[in-house]
């Protein structure tokens, strides 16, 4: 009994050692915009018991902090409503730059096109310019790609039907770009996107799936977003692995056990 206590004990250690881990990799801003007024992507780590550091305190003064164990940079849909949040991304552009050049990944997800419409915190190598063109109609272009397989396989029905308000699946389009890999598009422009750059990456969407599991229109909205945000912090988590030139990590993936 005894020895099965300890290894139990043990094994809930490793655990705790490894969320450590994970928690130390994830850097995140966020806002609770004027439209769906949720800070989503927090309460959606929060609802998978992912933990992170949130640097959005510090990013409104000016600073974006990563640490030298971040490799991944996640930035909520729509964060980019506060003027100061925007602002202050631009600013550290050369931070979020060397942070991918030297192996991390960032995810934008959906930005306001009247607040975001060219993002320029990206490398003069690649460019990302929003519009305010939303759309119920999209197609994938990599259906092998891990973001549509891992730990979930997802195909066009999965996505179809997504909403908040008057808002379809794609919000805001990304009407033109520069370097990148299209992974989604719609009526010829880019929906998902990805670039390389350095040891890094960069992973652009016209998609707000953090927004829409908190405050989508229905279930099927809140459900579908659910299942790509797993998909995308598999893929995030998978490719800092990766890139982490030998260092201990631990997906979030394999943590799932312990849901």
């Amino acid at each position: 009994m005894l020895t099965r206590l300890f290894a139990g004990c043990c094994i809930l250690t490793l655990v705790l050692n490894a969320v450590a881990v994970q928690a130390a990799e994830i850097a995140v801003v966020d806002f609770a915009d004027e439209w769906t007024k949720v800070d989503a992507l927090r309460q959606t780590l929060d609802a998978f018991d992912v933990a992170y550091d949130d640097l959005t305190n510090a990013l409104e003064d000016g600073q974006l902090p990563f640490k030298a164990e971040h490799r991944i940079f996640l930035i909520g849909s729509m964060t980019t409503n506060s003027a100061v949040l925007h602002q202050n991304l631009d600013k550290n552009a050369k931070a979020i730059q060397d942070f991918v050049k030297n192996g991390g990944i960032v995810w934008e997800p959906t930005q306001a096109d009247q607040n975001e419409a060219n993002v320029d915190w990206l490398p003069p190598e690649l460019s990302c310019v929003r519009s305010d063109r939303d759309s119920p109609d999209f197609e994938i272009l990599a259906a092998d790609h891990r973001l549509f397989n891992k730990p979930n396989r997802m195909d066009e029905k999965e996505f179809k039907g997504w909403g908040f308000g008057n808002w379809p699946t794609v919000w805001e389009v990304i009407a033109s770009q520069k370097g990148f890999d299209v992974l989604m598009e719609s009526s010829g422009d880019s929906v998902i996107m990805e670039a390389e750059y350095g040891k890094g990456k960069f992973l652009m969407m016209a998609l707000a799936p953090d927004k829409y599991h908190i405050v989508g229109k229905d279930d099927n909205t809140k459900d579908m977003a659910k299942l790509f945000m797993e998909n995308l912090l598999n893929y995030v988590e998978e490719y800092a692995a990766v890139e982490a030139d030998g260092k201990l990590t631990t997906k979030w993936a394999n943590l799932k056990m312990w849901d």
